[in-house]
């Protein structure tokens, strides 16, 4: 249930419960049972108002004051309420806060009300369908995601931004929580007969995610193609590719997010202009621990911005491609046809720097035109939001004129805004009718240029000239009164009088009639004031509802376009995107990457994206060589802070841009072609679920080696850690023979271990390469030259990096002691951890469990006796003797 749900009124706040019941009163309960789960406000006159639970939430999460109706009455009510003019600075602090939030409006005028003022809600927000700029303040993605749980391992997902009306659907073999690390998920919807016991292991993973269980029935098969068929106005679903049985998950899932978004908004989301279904063959999709592992989006500890790869390779310039951006790098490309004609545009757009810069000057006059057309066709925009649409699309125009100049008549961006209709009329249309100091609100007047209209303007021009004709009545006034104070004023309730204070009453003529009676002062009005008033709130008047009448049509004729201006809007995202990946190359000295269907993964001089950006040195390249051959698993060993952990990932990064359609920091790379990138990196508890360090790390490995493919690259590191040294090992040692069985998958895999026993793998496995982190040793200490050699390592020097970290000296010897007799005692009492035959998949020795080398050299002479004995042959009087001896040995 999300935090919207503790918001319902308990028996407490009931009429029996106490409270003094006005109309009012009764008039907003009534309301807030309607809406249960959403916290409710109440707009009284100029403040929306919250009661009871509501106020307590609204005083807590928004910092609202908490007072109370009839504080001195034996049944206070709690009471909190906001300005009308500052409700999206309290939506956002609510809807950050999990809260589904219910706006109650006056549906009538107050003045013309007889007794209580008609109120209904308009409109409920949740934090994952917001789409007022003030809420939607991040150029990212603001997805509600609906999940649906299919038969056969295949699961349903929709994904619905309802501030651009993107609306895409699939299946999958997945898991909540991947879904929500791939994208911008503010809000999850899920059945209401979903298990509790589920729901609290997903709030538990997903603690600031808001997880909503809605209607069963909207989640129906028939119910949620109905839903869509509606909306579409389509006859079937072929156009969306979900017409096919085997897709009906996917279905399920876009028909319920479609429904619950249009119970919200209380109307049909016209935002939303077509649906596109996402193969899972299309994408290399990256699950939740490679998200994480990455740091794709977010650091190891959850932080957005420097530390991420999309930090530090964004050089969009427009929200669509930076939200364009966020999609490749979760779901990269796999159609190879698509890899090369992003890296053929990129490769032409640095060959022509001034064609790149004057196009990327053009966009940056290019608005968040999917945004801005959403609201547009929502009614969610004032004058100036709509301006914006028509600089956005002369923009766009100009970037149609400019894209084939040059030369590039059949470049890919030319291409692409050549298939995009042409919105210069409409962009037009808009800028001439929008006045150039349009207000943000349709509220202040006058948004609407002079010329547009004859009658607008007439009006317009009666209305000034009666101003200017009060302004002269005022002084004519004066001086015929003799009131030199006496001024023209005006209030909603009294229209237009004239005021003199009381010193000045009895210089009043006649003719005066009196309207209001205040403590300093009167007012009066004359026939003749009456006269200009009738004009001049006649003309205001006519002038509102032509500039409103105008207003609407515009908005009209934006929705009438808004599906070829979202087609639009992708081309757009596609051109900022290229043209970005193009600017990221030229600054960071990228290379151009070769992609084909092999399976030879080929770097030279590759190097960390992300590390290379915050190094204050140079960063040292390294080269791979991985393919389903000779070189299928590459085990690395090396100390730590050698660089593994950054070679490794460098790997998949370089890989996963190549893929996306960048140019890859490298001197040279081939990649044969990937489709899923796995890795398990660094161990972590999640004390939440009750899993172990040891558990997430075979549970994370058990997930890749069950879905890992021909074609997957497999990325581990330190696999077996985080339990006993020889249970470790021997789960390492296993792990490298199932990625490397001839009967298996065999994917590309690379394996950085401490356990150096895995490299005598390399003479018996076909296919396992050693590799080694080089490190040089002078006068007791190490140098990192963060170099990748062929070969293996023989120290993990894990004493030098301790020295390093700053251990006392004395702990450091120790540690040297302790090492020399474990390493003494496994020279001369471990087995060979070699196979026993030279099968890929042959059983190795593992050594007995007892170490004794922890005892001091002083106590040898016991243990060697104590390891001579024959235990077969010795008889239980000779064993006691045996042990008396030892004993006494010990004892000296």
């Amino acid at each position: 249930m999300s935090p919207a749900g503790k918001n319902k009124p308990q028996k407490k706040d009931s009429k029996a419960s106490g409270p003094r019941l006005t109309p009012m009163l009764a008039q907003y309960l009534e309301i807030k049972s309607q809406h249960p789960g959403s916290l409710l406000l109440f707009r009284m006159g100029d403040f929306f108002e919250t009661f009871f639970e509501d106020a307590q939430t609204l005083s807590k999460v928004a910092g609202v004051t908490l007072t109370s109706r009839d504080a001195k009455s034996e049944h206070p009510v709690p009471l909190a309420g906001v300005p009308h003019h500052a409700i999206d600075t309290y939506l956002t602090r609510l809807l950050r806060a999990g809260i589904t939030v219910a706006i109650c409006e006056q549906v009538e005028d107050p003045a013309k009300a007889q007794g209580l003022v008609k109120r209904a809600v308009v409109e409920v927000i949740s934090p994952g369908t917001a789409t007022a700029p003030e809420l939607v303040d991040s150029p990212t993605g603001h997805f509600c995601l609906a999940w649906a749980p299919g038969s056969n391992q295949m699961d349903g997902w929709a994904l619905l931004d309802a501030s651009t009306g993107e609306f895409r659907c699939g299946q999958e073999q997945a898991t909540l929580e991947s879904l929500c690390q791939r994208h911008a998920v503010r809000e999850v919807i899920v059945r209401e007969s979903t298990e509790p016991s589920t729901l609290k292991q997903w709030q538990a993973a997903m603690p600031q995610m808001v997880i909503n269980p809605v209607n069963d029935a909207w989640f129906h098969p028939a119910f949620a193609r109905q839903t869509l068929l509606d909306h579409f106005e389509v006859a079937n679903l072929t156009a969306f590719g979900l017409e096919d049985e085997t897709r009906t998950p996917a279905a399920i899932a876009a028909g319920s997010v479609l429904r619950y978004l249009g119970s919200l908004i209380l109307k049909k989301p016209e935002q939303v202009t077509t649906l596109r279904f996402s193969s899972r063959a299309d994408r290399l999709i990256l699950d939740e621990e490679t998200l994480r592992n990455l740091e794709i989006f977010r650091t190891f500890r959850g932080e957005t911005g420097e530390g991420t790869l999309i930090h530090h390779i964004d050089n969009t310039l427009t929200a669509m491609g930076r939200r364009l951006l966020e999609l490749r790098l979760a779901e990269a490309l796999t159609d190879l046809d698509q890899i090369a004609l992003w890296h053929s545009g990129i490769d032409s757009a640095l060959s022509d720097r001034p064609w790149r810069e004057d196009l990327r000057v053009v966009l940056r006059s290019v608005g968040d035109l999917e945004r801005l057309s959403a609201r547009a066709a929502s009614g969610r925009i004032g004058p100036l939001g709509l301006k914006h649409v028509g600089d956005s699309l002369a923009a766009l125009h100009a970037l149609q004129v400019l894209a084939p100049s040059n030369g590039h008549q059949k470049h890919p961006i030319a291409s692409w805004l050549e298939s995009v209709d042409s919105f210069h009329e409409l962009a037009t249309i808009i800028q001439q009718r929008i006045a150039e100091d349009a207000p943000a609100t349709t509220r202040k007047p006058g948004f609407i240029a002079t010329g547009v209209n004859a009658d607008l303007d007439q009006c317009r021009t009666i209305a000034q000239d009666s101003k200017g004709f009060l302004a002269g009545l005022q002084l004519q006034e004066r001086e015929q009164t003799g009131i030199s104070t006496l001024k023209v004023g005006f209030n909603r309730v009294f229209g237009y009088y004239f005021e003199v204070t009381k010193k000045h009453l009895d210089k009043v003529p006649e003719h005066y009639q009196q309207k209001q009676t205040l403590v300093n002062a009167c007012r009066f009005h004359t026939e003749e004031l009456k006269q200009a008033e009738t004009t001049i709130l006649e003309a205001e008047e006519k002038a509102d509802r032509l500039e409103t009448e105008i207003f609407q049509e515009m908005l009209t004729l934006v929705t009438s376009h808004l599906a070829n201006i979202h087609a639009a809007c992708l081309k757009v995202a596609r051109v900022d995107l290229m043209l970005a990946f193009a600017e990221t190359a030229e600054k960071n000295q990228y290379c151009r990457p070769v992609c084909d269907d092999g399976l030879v993964l080929n770097i030279q001089g590759g190097r960390h994206p992300v590390v290379e950006q915050l190094l204050e040195h140079d960063f040292i390249g390294n080269d791979t060589l991985a393919d389903g051959a000779d070189n299928q698993v590459l085990v690395l060993t090396g100390p730590n802070m050698g660089g593994k952990s950054t070679y490794l990932r460098q790997v998949a990064l370089i890989t996963l841009l190549a893929q996306a359609g960048s140019f890859v920091p490298a001197e040279s790379a081939h990649i044969g072609i990937t489709d899923r990138i796995f890795t398990r990196v660094g161990a972590s508890d999640n004390l939440a679920r009750g899993e172990s360090t040891f558990y997430m790390e075979m549970s994370e490995t058990a997930n890749i080696l069950h879905q890992m493919s021909r074609r997957s690259l497999v990325i581990l590191d330190e696999i077996g850690r985080g339990t006993s040294t020889y249970d470790g090992l021997s789960l390492a040692w296993a792990i490298t023979e199932f990625l490397n069985n001839p009967e298996g998958p065999r994917p590309r895999s690379i394996f950085a271990t401490h356990y150096h026993q895995l490299t005598e793998l390399e003479n018996d496995l076909q296919g396992l390469v050693n590799l080694r982190l080089e490190v040089k040793e002078w006068e007791g200490k190490i140098i990192f030259l963060h170099s990748v050699k062929p070969g293996r390592s023989d120290k993990s020097y894990g004493i030098h990096v301790a020295r390093l970290a700053g251990l006392p000296e004395n702990v450091l010897s120790r540690a040297q002691e302790i090492l020399s007799c474990l390493s003494s005692s496994d020279q001369r009492d471990l087995p060979s951890m070699r196979p026993v035959s030279s099968h890929p998949t042959a059983q190795p020795t593992i050594p007995d469990a007892g170490q004794l080398s922890l005892f001091r050299e002083s106590q040898r002479d016991a243990l060697d006796a104590l390891n001579d004995l024959d235990l077969e042959k010795i008889s239980p009087m000779d064993a006691f003797m045996w042990l008396a001896k030892i004993k006494k040995q010990l004892e000296k």
